[in-house]
C-alpha cells in the first residue's frame, strides 16, 4: 500500500460512499512505489461520467469522451518575508475504467470501451509498472509491476513488438520512462524497439518531439539519449543520411553528450541546443526545421547552431555589445548559458572566456552604456524635429547607424553628440559607412 495524499482520500471516499469502487492507478503509485513523491494522481473508477459530474460539480471536464474529470488542489508557497516561492499540492484526473477497443492501424492508441473492473483496467497499460491500482487497502498488481519496479524493469503487458505495432508511440515512451526513473529497458523491450523503430515514421510530429524533449531534459536524460542512438531512433530525428555520414567528431560530440549531458540542468532548450550542436549546422537545421518548436525554441536552437562559434571569439566590450544588440538579450542570454553548459559537458577550456564576457557585460550595465537603441540618449523623435530625417524609417536607420558608432564610443551618447554625428552621416557617406569601424594608429 502507498501514502495517498487527503484530497485524493476524499475523492475516493465520495465515490466509495456512493458504492463505487475508486483506486489511485497508473503512474502515481508507481512513483510512490518508487520512492517519488508524484504532483499527478489518477483515481480510476466504476462510476460514469454522468455519476462523476453530479458528485464532483466543481470538477473541470477533461474528456466527456473518456470520461474524465479534474481537480486541482494547489497552494500558493511564500517564505517567511512574504515572498512567492512556488506551490505545492497535487492535481487529480477521476476516470472511468476503460478497456482497449480494436485498431490496428498503428496511427495511436486502440479505440477505448469503458470496463467494468480494475484489472480490465490496469491490463489496458502499456508498461507493467504502470498497472498498478491502490484503494488504501490492497494493492492491485496483476503483472508483477511492483517486482518491476523493485528490479527498476521497464517491462511491457504482453509482446513488446504487438504494443508497439499497436501504438508506436510506445517505444519513445520506454525510453522516456528509462531517462525519468534511471530505470533499464528489458531485453525483450530494447529488441522490439530495434526492430519496430521505424514505425515512428506513422506518428505525428507533435507526439514524437514531445516525448523527444521530455527524454533529453529528464534527469537521467544521458542515459535516454544513449537508448535513442543505440536503438536507431537517432535515424528519425536526423535523417538516415546524415547519421550515415557523420563524422568521427559528431559521433564522439555524441558520444560525450550522451554520457555527461546530466552534468547540465534540465532546462529543455538548453539539452536540445547542446544536442544540435553536436553536428555541423547543415546537418542540424533540417532536423530543427522538421521538428516544429515553437517560434521561440526554434529561434534559440539556430542560433545555437550558426552562433556559438561566434561567441567564443567575442572578447571586447564591442564586439560584446554588437553580438547582443544584433540579437537581443534573451537570445544573448541563452548562447550565454549554452555556452557555460557546453564547457561543463564536453570539458572545454573556455572558463576564462565566459568569465571575461561575464565581466564586460557587468561592466557595460554599471557603466550605462548603450547596447540596443532604447538606450541612446535621442530617439527618432528627435532626427525628426532636427530636420535631420524626414520619415520614421529614415530615423530607424539613422538610429542603427548611431548606437554601432555608440559601441564604440560610449562616451558620444549625448543629445547633441548624437544630433552632430547624424547630421555628418546624412551628408558624408563615407562617414556612415565607416561607423563601425574602430581606428588604431
Amino acid at each position: 500500500m502507498i501514502k495517498i495524499p487527503k484530497e485524493v482520500k476524499r475523492i475516493m471516499k465520495t465515490l466509495e460512499d456512493e458504492k463505487f469502487k475508486a483506486y489511485a492507478a497508473g503512474g502515481c503509485v508507481r512513483d510512490c512505489l518508487a520512492g517519488l513523491k508524484p504532483y499527478d494522481w489518477d483515481v480510476s473508477t466504476s462510476a460514469t461520467f454522468e455519476d462523476l459530474t453530479r458528485l464532483f460539480p466543481e470538477a473541470k471536464v477533461v474528456s466527456e469522451k473518456y470520461s474524465v474529470v479534474r481537480m486541482e488542489f494547489i497552494d500558493e508557497v511564500y517564505d517567511r518575508e512574504g515572498d512567492f516561492v512556488g506551490e505545492e499540492g497535487v492535481i487529480v484526473d477521476v476516470a472511468t475504467f476503460r478497456k482497449d477497443g480494436v485498431q490496428s492501424d498503428g496511427q495511436g492508441p486502440a479505440a477505448v470501451e469503458f470496463a467494468g473492473t480494475v484489472e480490465e483496467d490496469l491490463s489496458r497499460r502499456d508498461f507493467t509498472m504502470n498497472a498498478l491500482a491502490d484503494n488504501g487497502y490492497e494493492l492491485v498488481d496483476p503483472f508483477g509491476g511492483r517486482e518491476d519496479i523493485k528490479n527498476k524493469l521497464i517491462k511491457t503487458i504482453g509482446d513488446p513488438s504487438e504494443k508497439f505495432k499497436e501504438d508506436p508511440v510506445k517505444m519513445l515512451k520506454a525510453i522516456r520512462f528509462a531517462a525519468e526513473l534511471d530505470f533499464d529497458l528489458t531485453q525483450s523491450v530494447y529488441e522490439a524497439i530495434c526492430t519496430n523503430y521505424r514505425l515512428l515514421e506513422k506518428i505525428s510530429i507533435d507526439r514524437f518531439r514531445n516525448e523527444f524533449v521530455k527524454t533529453i531534459s529528464a534527469p537521467h536524460g544521458g542515459k535516454g539519449l544513449g537508448l535513442i542512438m543505440d536503438t536507431g531512433i537517432i535515424n528519425l530525428i536526423l535523417g538516415d543520411n546524415v547519421v550515415k555520414n557523420l563524422t568521427r567528431r559528431e559521433k564522439n560530440d555524441l558520444m560525450v553528450l550522451s554520457q555527461n549531458i546530466d552534468r547540465s540542468k534540465q532546462v529543455p532548450e538548453r539539452r536540445l541546443g547542446l544536442f544540435y550542436i553536436t553536428i555541423d549546422k547543415k546537418k542540424a537545421i533540417p532536423s530543427i526545421e522538421k521538428f516544429n518548436f515553437d517560434s521561440k525554441t526554434h529561434q534559440h536552437l539556430i542560433d545555437a547552431v550558426h552562433d556559438m562559434p561566434k561567441l567564443y571569439f567575442t572578447s571586447t566590450k564591442e564586439m560584446l555589445k554588437k553580438f547582443i544588440y544584433e540579437r537581443d538579450m534573451d537570445r544573448y542570454n541563452y548562447l550565454a548559458n549554452l555556452e557555460k553548459a557546453q564547457r561543463i559537458v564536453f570539458d572545454y577550456d573556455s572558463e576564462t572566456k565566459i568569465k571575461s564576457k561575464m565581466y564586460l557585460l557587468e561592466e557595460i550595465h554599471a557603466l550605462g552604456e548603450a547596447i540596443f537603441v532604447e538606450d541612446l540618449a535621442i530617439d527618432g523623435n528627435d532626427l525628426i524635429e532636427a530636420g535631420i530625417c524626414s520619415s520614421d524609417d529614415e530615423a530607424e536607420k539613422m538610429l542603427s547607424m548611431l548606437v554601432e558608432k555608440i559601441h564604440i564610443k560610449p562616451n558620444l551618447n549625448k543629445r547633441s553628440e548624437l544630433l552632430k554625428l547624424a547630421k555628418l552621416y546624412k551628408r558624408n557617406k563615407l562617414a556612415a559607412m565607416t561607423r563601425g569601424i574602430k581606428w588604431t594608429r
